[in-house]
């Protein structure tokens, strides 16, 4: 019943619309600026407009009211995100809208990133910016991501000279510290920081983990017509993999097994020319590489032990031309290579090395108040010695058979989308993309047969409304057709040499179809800001050889999220909340049959009060999961309950 009122409260409040853009607060800690004008001639990468329906954003003030240590965190009360939290090698998911293997891929301010997800629960959120969202799978222009969303996070920036230093110990002897500087002068900006973060985890589970990492990041205004960007990450440390619950249905071997990766390091360089050629063209030039090292240890099984590397680095190149004032054409082309010379995760044991390479271009054109675009997207992979991931990650388990010097079929991917711009503040949205996935290369079925290519079909439809003075809201409708979708199925088999059994993968079709509710309220009587979100969806899957539709059980059907930011005066009072319908999996059973997951609710709350003349320091108090409820997102693995947090955040 408290789940039911907490979050009926919070719908019946939240309805009031929200401001997009960020209010500069004095000499206060959280610092935003507004979010810059869409030109394509700018931001030649940018993604369709009509695409705004299904993109959402978290920004530095909502990470640091919600009290998030990390990217996944900061994420984690964003429109349908389902955070699924384990302990095995990758140590969390993120997903929305059900799409799952393949998960999201991730980019560092526009540099698109074929391996991220092991360093999401790494990377600390107060060097971010803006989290930009697309829930979509039609994106074309950023990155190489095959029919899935992506998520860009960009970095954090200062209007004017600042030194932020923060503080936190907690639960579970949990601690974390940083440091950042940055500044904005008449040509450029810049900053720099470093973050540390430590844990014991919870009790007898193996679950200790420890990172630091120091970034930089800045821009300069090179010459009249040249933009510079630069950026890098560092990130080091270890962490033990946490076992599944002792007296819970996780497999038995999970219990026991004493892993961890230690030590491990990650590093990032980025990079971003824009050259303006004249008034009416400009060329945009992203590169970046990114390195990671994991030192794999089975303490109880050392023949197992294993240094993980893998490496990638890629480059785009992409040209914008204002055609008439009206009409603005956009070509491209992206590569990225990437590289694990002994395998990792979950594909460990053999050599990895693939080249992907795709050509893009789109137009956009402006009618008065309608605005209409399409693009086409033509991708290959080239594999030079791949063997396809088999998730199930245990050592050298293998379902995928090594392919080498082989092209992959083209990929093809359309879209056509449009924005009608009815007053200043109401706009409407419609876009439809269709696409490929190639199966990954080698990969088989329970019978030995190949896989098929994967189309998908994506519509995106909705309405925004957004007012200064009241706030935002934005409804859409999505829906999803996946033919031949490549999925885990719960058919098992078995690697001869370790006798771990792993699950192969089929075809199946797959159809989504949803309602997504995101607002925002204005500053109510400059005391409390409020926000409400919610995916309303119904996933169905075919099996080969059926004659209908079956619900994909797998997919939660509801996700809700909603808080309220309050500030009285030096006091301020955070509360969110979010709710995920039951939903079932087979993964890591030891049974091997489904057990029920989700049906929980979390809520949060942070309590903060600022010190100092200028109001320059803030001290805080958090509480994570105050229900206590120990529920779970994976089989095997549960929340560790209700965490406390004290800490600071002070400007010099």
């Amino acid at each position: 019943m408290f789940k039911k009122l907490f979050f009926v409260l919070v719908m019946c409040t939240a309805i009031a619309f929200a401001e997009e853009t960020e209010v500069i607060e004095g000499g206060k800690i959280i610092v935003s600026k507004n979010r810059p004008v869409r030109n394509l001639l700018e931001t030649p990468a940018a993604e369709s407009a009509s695409l705004e329906i299904a993109t959402s954003t978290v920004d530095s003030r909502d990470i640091t009211l919600q009290n998030a240590a990390t990217l996944t965190e900061a994420m984690n009360f964003a429109p349908g995100i389902l955070t699924e939290m384990r302990g095995r090698k990758y140590k969390n998911f993120s997903s929305f809208r059900g799409q799952i293997y393949p998960y999201p891929t991730y980019a560092l301010n526009g540099i698109w990133q074929r391996e991220f997800h092991e360093l999401v629960y790494m990377m600390p959120a107060s060097q971010i910016e803006y989290i930009d969202i697309v829930r979509s799978s039609g994106t074309l222009l950023m990155g190489l991501g095959d029919m899935t969303g992506v998520i860009n996070i960009l970095p954090k920036r200062y209007e004017k000279p600042a030194t932020v230093i923060e503080g936190e110990v907690g639960t579970f002897n949990t601690w974390r510290t940083g440091i950042a500087h940055g500044n904005t002068v008449s040509n450029g900006w810049y900053t720099v920081g470093a973050n540390a973060y430590a844990t014991d985890g919870p009790s007898n589970r193996n679950a200790a983990e420890r990172a630091e990492s120091i970034y930089g990041y800045g821009g300069v205004q090179a010459a009249d017509r040249l933009q510079l960007e630069g950026q890098f990450l560092a990130v080091q440390g270890a962490r033990e993999l946490m076992q599944a619950e002792p007296d819970g249905p996780g497999r038995n071997t999970f219990k026991t097994r004493a892993e961890e990766y230690d030590p491990f390091n990650a590093y990032h360089l980025g990079g971003k020319l824009l050259f303006e050629q004249s008034p009416e063209a400009s060329l945009e030039l992203t590169a970046g590489y990114t390195e990671r090292s994991y030192h794999y240890k089975r303490l109880d099984n050392p023949a197992n032990n294993a240094v993980e590397r893998d490496y990638e680095y890629s480059l785009q190149l992409m040209q914008a031309l204002d055609l008439n004032g009206a009409n603005t054409l956009r070509f491209g082309s992206v590569y990225n290579r990437w590289v694990a010379p002994n395998g990792k995760r979950s594909y460990t044991g053999v050599r990895q090395d693939v080249e992907t390479v795709a050509a893009v271009i789109t137009d956009e054109h402006q009618f008065e108040k309608l605005l209409l675009d399409a693009g086409l997207r033509v991708m290959f992979d080239y594999y030079n010695e791949y063997s396809g991931a088999s998730f199930n990650i245990n050592g050298n388990n293998r379902d995928f058979k090594t392919v080498k010097d082989k092209w992959s079929d083209p990929l093809v991917t359309v879209t056509l989308g449009a924005k009608y711009q009815a007053t200043d503040a109401l706009s409407f949205y419609a876009h439809l993309a269709g696409g490929q996935r190639n199966a990954d290369s080698g990969a088989l079925k329970a019978d030995g047969s190949d896989l098929e290519d994967e189309l998908r079909i994506i519509a995106d439809a909705g309405v925004k409304l957004e007012d200064p003075e009241k706030g935002m809201a934005k409804l859409g409708a999505f829906y999803v057709l996946r033919k031949d979708a490549i999925t885990k199925v719960n058919v098992l088999g078995t690697n001869t040499v370790t006798g771990d059994e792993f699950y192969f993968s089929d075809n199946q079709n797959i159809k989504q179809y949803g309602l997504e509710l995101e607002t925002r309220s204005a500053p109510l009587a400059d005391i409390a800001t409020l926000f409400f979100n919610t995916t309303v969806m119904e996933s169905r899957f075919k099996a080969p050889g059926n004659s209908g539709y079956s619900d994909y059980v797998e997919i939660p059907d509801l996700i809700v999220s909603g808080g309220i930011y309050g500030e009285a005066g030096r006091f301020d009072v955070n509360l969110v909340g979010k709710y995920v319908s039951r939903y079932r999996n087979f993964r890591f059973a030891q049974d091997g049959n489904y057990h029920p997951l989700g049906d929980y609710v979390e809520i949060n709350a942070t309590a903060g009060y600022t010190l100092g003349r200028k109001r320059s320091t803030r001290i805080y108090v958090a509480a994570e999961n105050l229900l206590d409820d120990e529920y779970s997102t994976v089989v095997g693995w549960d929340d560790p309950g209700l965490e406390l947090t004290v800490g600071f955040q002070t400007e010099l």
